[in-house]
């Protein structure tokens, strides 16, 4: 049986060049990358991220506002958010939190990741999450807001968060940091995470990395770098986080959106 791979966390529309985006995703075909999540930041990045999904097949588009990119949010952004995920069948994201050094105005953060965690709820979407040195405080908000499926992407926190992340609808992605020599406490939250939430991802380009194939095709080497640590074939768990990643999705993961630019 073919081995389907699925990236879930990349954003394609960063490649510097549309060549650059499409030998990455050429590249990604041959490796059996067969789904993958492109994630917005700001409403400059929406277009092209739905141009993207438009134009290849196992594309999805996802759209927010990333905490990184609060200046980005000009009045009338979630109205134009709504609108851009009522075009095409979409996740809500990259929105988040971040307690980092990139962290700027933590109440502005909060207040703008909870209006899209209560719009990806009106719509019946799911939503890709960031955090970063924020974990109280998003456990807080998604218990207090209790949002549809939520993925949070690269994931970083405490092994014992995990239970109930999972119990409010939660999915774990891990990245090729599960690879880097000293990351224990990365290696045991993989390690707990639960088998039926569990994803992995390249966040490609950001992430590219000597040695590894270039782009969504990367997700092969994660993934064998996770089953080596988890004890399992990296058969198995490409199966395993195929399943995982269509049952995230839902009707999105067989869904095709209308061309860019075109009518909803």
């Amino acid at each position: 049986m073919k081995t389907r791979f699925f990236d879930a966390h990349d954003h394609l529309q960063d490649y510097p060049s549309a060549a650059g985006a499409a030998e990455a995703l050429h590249l990604a075909a041959e490796a059996g990358v067969e789904l993958m999540l492109c994630n917005g930041t700001n409403p400059g990045d929406w277009e092209a991220v739905l141009a993207l999904a438009a134009g290849n097949k196992g594309v999805r588009p996802c759209f927010g506002l990333h905490p990184w990119f609060l200046k980005e949010g000009a009045p009338g952004w979630l109205e134009a958010l709504e609108a851009m995920l009522l075009r095409v069948p979409s996740c809500v994201g990259e929105i988040g939190l971040d307690g980092g050094q990139n962290a700027t105005h933590p109440a502005r953060q909060e207040a703008v990741f909870t209006a899209q965690l209560r719009l990806a709820k009106k719509l019946g979407r799911p939503a890709c999450l960031h955090c970063v040195k924020a974990w109280g405080r998003m456990l807080n908000i998604i218990k207090e807001e209790k949002p549809g499926p939520f993925l949070l992407h690269s994931y970083g926190g405490p092994a014992e968060m995990l239970k109930e992340f999972a119990s409010l609808g939660g999915y774990f992605s891990f990245s090729g940091a599960i690879m880097d020599a000293g990351r224990e406490k990365l290696k045991r939250a993989l390690l707990a995470a639960p088998a039926d939430r569990l994803l992995f991802e390249t966040e490609a380009p950001e992430a590219d990395a000597p040695g590894w194939r270039a782009g969504p095709a990367g997700v092969v080497e994660v993934v064998s770098a996770a089953a080596a640590i988890l004890g399992r074939s990296p058969e198995e768990l490409a199966a395993l986080a195929w399943a995982n990643g269509n049952k995230f999705l839902g009707d999105i993961a067989g869904a095709a959106g209308p061309e860019a630019g075109g009518p909803a």
